[in-house]
């Protein structure tokens, strides 16, 4: 089996992708890299074959690795993340519009669930960038400029709430509170959330 990390050869005896796997993660994490993609005999592996790395001997295969400084990825990250939020703060007005005059619901309803997937990729990227890192985004130190300098504990449970309003909303069809929460809430976070990223990124360093 031909292994290679960032197009080095690397000694495996295991010649399964689990073991090649191992060998990899290893060899990257001593020169402080994260494994971020993985190609086995020239097909991207993803998804549940990469959550369950198959132990089926592979003994002709090549398997590449490529790998990444973690803080600068998890910066990349966060910068688009916050693109990203901003880039949907208009679409929090344009939902609220459609849902208060009761005219196309159901398109309201396909952007709200875009614009959701959005919110829920930001929340993704910030736990799960800190977490591979070992950092408490907790600790994120706000300056008066952003948010009011709130502590990021208090804007994640401001944050919670308004998300947990949008369901109960949805859930009762509540339209008139949904396009409240939408519009007068969630609308004003994407901003302040934008600006959390972007200054969680450009001040990111690893402990």
């Amino acid at each position: 089996m031909n292994v290679l990390l960032d197009e080095n050869p690397i000694d495996v005896q295991d010649e399964t992708l689990a073991g090649a796997m191992s060998a990899a993660v290893e060899a990257a994490e001593k020169q402080g890299r994260t494994i971020i993609e993985v190609v086995l005999d020239g097909q991207p592996v993803r998804g549940e074959a990469l959550e369950n790395v198959s132990t089926d001997p592979i003994p002709g295969s090549n398997v590449e690795f490529v790998s990444a400084d973690p803080i600068a990825l998890v910066q990349q990250s966060l910068f688009d993340a916050s693109q990203a939020l901003a880039a949907t703060q208009r679409a929090h007005s344009d939902i609220a519009d459609m849902l208060q005059g009761g005219e196309d619901v159901p398109k309201a309803m396909n952007k709200l669930g875009e614009t959701l997937n959005v919110w829920q990729g930001a929340q993704d990227v910030l736990a799960r960038g800190y977490a591979l890192l070992n950092i408490d985004p907790a600790m994120i130190s706000l300056p008066e400029d952003i948010a009011d300098g709130k502590p990021v504990t208090a804007l994640f449970q401001e944050l919670g709430e308004q998300l947990r309003e949008v369901r109960r909303s949805i859930e009762d069809h509540d339209l008139a509170a949904l396009a409240d929460a939408i519009g007068y809430e969630l609308e004003p976070l994407a901003g302040e959330w934008a600006k959390v990223l972007a200054f969680a990124a450009e001040t990111l360093v690893k402990p």
